[in-house]
């Protein structure tokens, strides 16, 4: 199943996370809609595609530390 990796930074200071981005991971997958394999011919007028159409859940890294507080932690 796809999914999306979710980048953090997080602030040492007060233990908050700043999302930083995502990224798509294509799980290569035939049966999955959002996936790059999924043929486009998949499903006709009569019957329309009924493969999975939903991403898995998000993995979260975090990439960076700050030993500050974040942006909305009052200074």
């Amino acid at each position: 199943m796809c999914f999306r990796q979710l980048r953090f930074k997080k602030n040492l200071a007060c233990g908050h996370l700043t999302f930083q981005g995502d990224t798509y991971i294509d799980c290569s997958a035939q049966d999955c809609k959002l996936s790059s394999s999924h043929p486009t011919t998949c499903g006709s007028p009569g019957r329309p595609c009924n493969c999975r159409r939903y991403y898995g859940q998000p993995q979260r890294l975090i990439t960076q530390e700050s030993p500050g507080i974040c942006p909305q932690c009052p200074h």
